[in-house]
């Protein structure tokens, strides 16, 4: 059994130890997912999709999409008065809120707008469910403020 002295001596260095960690995680990561704050002068939110997955229950197909595929699946959030409306799906209001690292808009269950900063990019994932198929996007989002 190791000594007192010992035993203060080891829980001394893990202490340095941890502190160091901390100390050197304070310059974040930048391809560690972090949290998006959408400030209160947004206006829109503008999201070009890179990938789409489309699932059912027989089959999930995945596609690299073109620039005019990119364009016509192109996903806008507009922002009024604080209140956040989905309008590339018809004007559907959205909930925001947030987890973690993710922040979410959010209209119905299984149907939303995931957002989270990536190597100083804003990437999101938008899910639509339809029924007994979803359809999901992946892109990167741009926020326009004071328009």
């Amino acid at each position: 059994m190791p000594s007192r002295s010992s035993r203060v001596v080891g829980i001394a260095i893990v202490c340095l130890a941890l502190s160091a960690t901390r100390s050197a995680g304070q310059g974040q990561d930048p391809a560690v997912p972090q949290k998006v704050e959408i400030p209160p002068t947004a206006t829109v939110l503008e999201g070009i999709p890179t990938v789409r997955i489309d699932s059912t229950e027989a089959d999930t197909t995945r596609r690299v999409l073109s620039v005019a595929d990119a364009a016509k699946d192109r996903l806008t959030v507009t922002v009024v008065d604080g209140r956040f409306y989905w309008r590339s799906r018809g004007d559907r209001p959205l909930r925001l809120s947030s987890t973690g690292a993710f922040t979410y808009l959010s209209s119905e269950p299984g149907t939303y707008i995931k957002i989270t900063r990536v190597n100083n990019r804003i990437s999101y994932v938008e899910h639509v469910d339809l029924g007994f198929e979803s359809v999901t996007w992946w892109g990167e989002m741009r926020i326009v403020v004071g328009r």
